[in-house]
């Protein structure tokens, strides 16, 4: 066992370093979150969570583990990022209410502009999670060229429904199925910050919606007792949307993550290397990702790695009372000036 989770580390790391950066875009990768609504403890993972049987402030990736609830759970969770100033210039743009003003001073607060808030009510037990969003508000834009500011803007604003149901088919075999519905509007543009003055330009980052509803199954199967090896798969936005567009892409995506809890002094250690696409461009390579918990009491770290950052946090559940802190790193093309560091914090009560 230590031998295959060696090599399995050796194959991350060698195809990480000999990842290439997208040629044709030089801000879509995957960790802008676009249509990725996840936890904090979550993101700390860098969204290798498949093999997790417990994120503790959310529901599980994989719906197949909700047979392993432990105990039912009630909760409220409320989370922000640093850039929060720009906060309400996003949720201006997406209804529509563009200003100068307001374009002004969001386009010059940096090169790098990534920025989300989000709300989640959450139950948990050994039959059935919901999660309800009232909403979820994430925003990201790169400007360049100082002289003539070409922007590369996506905004985009959720808010809906999550189920999922999972049971123990026969002996160490989980099965499980997760429906989420959706109700989302968004802006994806690139534009020269000039037009912004024009009806034309205005027009051009008019926002769009979309309704989606999405049925997606997963499974688990654990190999062993010693260190609990275990290989899940997901299949991701099997389902329906009113209306495809080319520039918010959600494509059906089978997910694939192999996991291991190996023995540690005191708590509990997961560890997950997994195969899956956050906004479903990456290459191959790009989609490899490594994420480890760490539970000691009420203290969970974690921290993740991918082809375009890293991340790492602290989160702590009290007895009604939770929070944490994430930081994260998110890479550009291959310039250094186009590089955003992420602080995400999130509070919560739960019972």
């Amino acid at each position: 066992m230590q031998w295959v989770l060696t090599n399995a580390f050796l194959i991350f790391f060698l195809g990480i370093s000999g990842a290439q950066a997208q040629t044709l875009s030089f801000s879509r990768n995957a960790r802008t979150f676009e249509t990725q609504h996840s936890s904090l403890v979550t993101k700390s993972l860098a969204h290798s969570c498949l093999t997790i049987i417990d994120i503790p402030d959310g529901l599980p990736c994989n719906p197949s583990m909700t047979a392993l609830n432990k105990k039912p759970l009630f909760g409220v969770e409320l989370l922000l990022s640093n850039g929060y100033a720009s906060l309400e210039s996003v949720r201006k743009l997406l209804d529509g209410k563009i200003t100068q003003e307001m374009v002004d001073t969001m386009f010059s607060q940096g090169k790098v502009i990534q920025i989300e808030a989000n709300a989640d009510v959450n139950f948990k037990s050994k039959y059935l999670n919901a999660q309800y969003t009232p909403i979820t508000v994430k925003g990201f834009s790169v400007v360049r060229n100082e002289a003539n500011p070409d922007v590369e803007l996506y905004a985009i604003e959720e808010k809906g429904f999550t189920f999922q149901s999972g049971l123990e088919v026969f002996n160490d075999f989980y099965a499980g199925v997760q429906a989420r519905f959706i109700n989302r509007k968004f802006i994806s543009q690139r534009f020269k910050l000039v037009q912004l003055g024009t009806q034309v330009g205005k027009d051009l980052i008019k926002p769009k919606e979309q309704i989606a509803t999405y049925i997606e199954p997963g499974a688990t199967y654990f190999l062993a007792k010693t260190w609990r090896p275990r290989v899940s798969v997901f299949v991701a936005n099997l389902g329906y949307v009113s209306k495809q567009y080319e520039e918010l892409k959600t494509p059906v995506e089978a997910q694939y993550g192999l996991g291991f809890s190996p023995p540690v002094g005191w708590g509990d250690l997961d560890i997950s290397i997994e195969y899956r696409s956050m906004n479903y461009e990456e290459s191959d390579i790009e989609k490899l990702r490594l994420g480890a918990l760490y539970h000691f009491g009420s203290m969970y770290l974690s921290g993740g790695i991918d082809g375009n950052g890293i991340s790492g946090g602290v989160y702590y559940g009290l007895d009604k009372f939770n929070a944490g802190i994430v930081y994260s790193t998110t890479r550009f093309v291959d310039e250094e000036s186009f590089f955003a560091q992420t602080v995400y914090v999130q509070l919560g009560w739960q019972i």
